[in-house]
């Protein structure tokens, strides 16, 4: 009885092993076609409007300066800024600062703010609130230290939220779920050229 209990159970804990492996071998497959079977987001143009959700987002170009767009100097000598021109277009019926979360730099530079400072081109104020269905001419403004190499070209990429009007998670309307919609590279520019459109 020993004897047949104890060859039971190694057979019993092959079987076991062997299920496994093949679980992970064939989520390991599924894995693989997955990935092959999703198509990458598509490349965006510059200058041409992109409905993203709950905005409408023009990516222009992007330079780097030594200085905010508000004209004052980076907080740390040690700092640099890369400056994303762009044009935001509420869509939704409030005032709100979301395109903030909206557009993400993909380039990996050490030391880069986690996140944006936005910066309304027309009265060169740091704000995020805008109204709805009025375009504005934006900056975002990511600092990073000035030893750090920056690319010749930066890539960006957009999310948009889709509206419900119930959600399940919070039982209220609402956008959610962001998906990446797309991804744009643009050439840095010289921020001499930058600052004299931003101010024509």
């Amino acid at each position: 009885m020993a004897g047949k209990f104890s060859i039971g159970g190694w057979r019993s804990r092959v079987t076991t092993g062997v299920g496994g492996i093949a679980a992970v071998v064939a989520g390991w497959g599924i894995g693989l076609f997955e990935l092959k079977t999703t198509p990458p987001p598509p490349g965006l143009a510059a200058a041409k409007p992109v409905d993203a959700g709950e905005w409408t987002l023009r990516l222009d170009g992007v330079s780097v300066s030594d200085r905010m767009p508000d004209g004052g100097r980076i907080i740390g000598s040690d700092r640099k800024a890369i400056i994303l021109h762009l044009q935001a277009t509420n869509r939704t019926g409030m005032t709100s600062n979301s395109f903030v979360r909206a557009i993400h730099l993909d380039t990996p530079i050490r030391g880069i703010d986690a996140h944006p400072t936005p910066f309304l081109q027309r009265d060169r104020v740091a704000t995020g609130e805008l109204q709805p269905a009025l375009p504005e001419d934006m900056t975002l403004v990511w600092t990073y230290p000035a030893g750090e190499p920056v690319p010749a070209k930066l890539r960006f990429s957009i999310d948009a939220r889709s509206y419900r009007d119930f959600d399940n998670l919070y039982a209220q309307p609402g956008w959610f779920d962001p998906q990446k919609i797309g991804v744009i590279e643009l050439p840095l520019s010289p921020a001499e050229a930058a600052s004299k459109g931003a101010a024509s």
